[in-house]
């Protein structure tokens, strides 16, 4: 087994996005929208806050940097405990997953060049937690070891998704883990036979790196939006540094990590398969509903309706997703 790691392990927590697939579906149990993010489909907890738990199982509070909205500040103040929001970086405006990613990376890189970051997206449900984060601890000792590596966490798919991205596997590295052949953020339809081959993961988009690695990779794939952030690199820690941002983000286009760096740098990368786990991604609430039906999970639906939803993206197709019966 690798050693333990001795980097200072930082993790990220996306929170930025506005969850529009879900948006019929919290407006019912919520009566307004409100991001997934933002909402306890079971139990009292969140996804934002379960996310949150599972990054403190990794690091200290000070080390767990949440990147979210302006737009939807009001729902930080409300779910983020206080001891936390010195670790909230805002985004004025959503300009998708790269510089959602990118400006995190530069604040811990700034701290701590010789650390590495663990990604994690704010709208997973994972069944068994504890093992998960076994599984990103070897991830972060094997980056440790290798630090040119960045890891992908993956699962095997026990059905069509389009959803998802698939990460195809080449050789075996060691019992969980494998090169990587292939990166296909959404496979098409005539695509769906090779996907399900068995060489195929889902890309859980939980990612471990050096900070460092990562950053050179983003700025090697996708230059104008790593110098976006230069005004804001040399302000971290400043009064103008929220400005720095605002300023960096008006000079953005929307970037997609998936497409623009990880399919561009398939050699980089190892996935890791972390099938054990129970994992879902909850952004259609078809899965939230077969999570809830498998795992035996009470949801939170209001009682004065009865929600049809499908059990699968073909029937979600065929029927719509919010048919009342």
């Amino acid at each position: 087994m690798s050693k333990p790691p001795t980097r200072n392990l930082w993790t990220i927590v996306l929170a930025g996005g506005s969850g529009c697939r879900l948006r019929g579906f919290t407006r019912k149990l919520y009566g307004e929208d409100r991001p997934k993010q933002y909402c306890a489909f079971i139990g009292r907890r969140s996804m934002l806050q379960h996310t949150h738990d599972r990054a403190l199982m990794l690091v200290e509070s000070d080390k767990l940097l949440t990147v979210v909205s302006h737009g939807h500040l009001r729902f930080v103040h409300e779910q983020i405990h206080p001891r936390f929001q010195d670790c909230v970086l805002i985004q004025p405006y959503c300009r998708e997953t790269a510089p959602a990613i990118l400006l995190p990376l530069s604040k811990i890189h700034h701290y701590d060049p010789e650390s590495i970051s663990v990604i994690f997206p704010s709208d997973h449900f994972i069944l068994d937690e504890w093992k998960f984060i076994r599984h990103v601890k070897q991830a972060a000792a094997f980056v440790e070891e290798h630090p040119e590596k960045i890891i992908l966490l993956g699962v095997q798919p026990d059905r069509e998704d389009h959803g998802y991205g698939w990460i195809e596997k080449a050789d075996r590295v060691n019992k969980r883990m494998y090169t990587v052949k292939t990166f296909v953020e959404k496979p098409l339809r005539s695509e769906d036979n090779k996907c399900m081959s068995g060489q195929f993961f889902w890309n859980t988009f939980v990612i471990i790196g050096r900070t460092g690695t990562l950053m050179d990779k983003i700025k090697e794939k996708i230059p104008q939006t790593f110098d976006a952030f230069e005004i804001y690199r040399r302000s971290i820690d400043t009064l103008v540094e929220q400005q720095a941002v605002t300023a960096a983000y008006d000079r953005l286009q929307p970037v997609n990590f998936s497409t623009e760096v990880l399919e561009q740098i398939t050699s980089d990368l190892i996935v890791m398969d972390i099938s054990d786990v129970g994992w879902s991604d909850w952004g259609e609430e078809y899965r939230i509903r077969k999570d809830a039906a498998r795992y035996d999970l009470r949801l939170k639906i209001p009682e004065s309706e009865k929600i049809h939803v499908p059990t699968d993206e073909a029937d979600a197709e065929k029927y719509g997703y919010y048919l009342i019966e």
